[in-house]
């Protein structure tokens, strides 16, 4: 017993000994960043769906038929290089609110389709034309980076960053007539930054052979970043 309350008061003792010699140590504190600009390589299309009944079950079965409509017109596209999911599937009561009173009326239902296509030029183009042409549902487009692309600029961004906290403190240390810095802490819980960018929402329709005209899109550069703390201690 008296062994372990020996152990356990070194222990102690040696952690406020080290947390008391970490404040008095001197340190310059700096935040690394990194950006790169990147195309991106692949377009989210999604589809949101809803139908309204008077039986969950008729909900049900109209909303399966609109998305199997879809699923059809991704098949007669002709593309093979797609994912197509669906999810976000809800049934809720249709309730009606008329001067401050309210009224039940059968059920509305909804459903987010997710297209990803994996080619923004071509495959994209024919599976827009075909979404326009079989559907009239909205939509809204967007582009971003795929998961593979984001991973292979992971360590780029983490050196970036890393090369720009070592710049900033070097900067600090030469003003302020500092010698012979190290690193002392670095707090990196991964900051990156992939946003996705809206390219436009609107609505699917039949279009005649006169009015329809082919889609084009022209995606344009997305920004991807990422930062970290590092502590850099030097000697009084």
């Amino acid at each position: 017993m008296k062994n372990s309350l020996l152990i356990v008061m070194v222990l102690l003792f040696g952690a406020f000994s080290a947390a008391a010699q970490d404040k008095s140590m001197p340190t310059i504190e700096v935040e690394g960043q990194s950006e790169l600009k990147v195309m991106p390589d692949e377009a989210l299309i999604q589809v949101n769906l809803t139908e309204k009944a008077m039986k969950t079950a008729e909900v049900t079965d109209a909303l399966n038929k609109k998305s199997k409509a879809v699923s059809d017109a991704l098949k007669k596209s002709g593309v093979d290089n797609y994912t197509f999911t669906a999810d976000n599937y809800y049934i809720n009561i249709n309730r009606i609110y008329t001067k401050g009173s309210a009224r039940d009326s059968g059920y509305v239902a909804s459903q987010t389709l997710n297209i990803v296509v994996h080619d923004t030029e071509k495959d994209l183009v024919r599976i827009v034309e075909t979404l326009h042409q079989a559907t009239d549902m909205a939509f809204q487009l967007n582009f971003r980076i795929s998961e593979a692309k984001r991973k292979s600029y992971e360590k780029e961004l983490l050196e970036l960053a890393l090369k720009d906290a070592r710049n900033k403190a070097e900067i600090i240390a030469s003003t302020m007539g500092i010698q012979d810095i190290k690193v002392h802490k670095v707090d990196y819980t991964s900051g990156q930054s992939f946003q996705p960018v809206m390219y436009r929402a609107e609505a699917m329709m039949m279009k005649t052979a006169d009015d329809r005209t082919e889609p084009t899109f022209n995606p344009e550069e997305q920004t991807i970043s990422d930062r970290l703390k590092v502590v850099f201690s030097f000697a009084k």
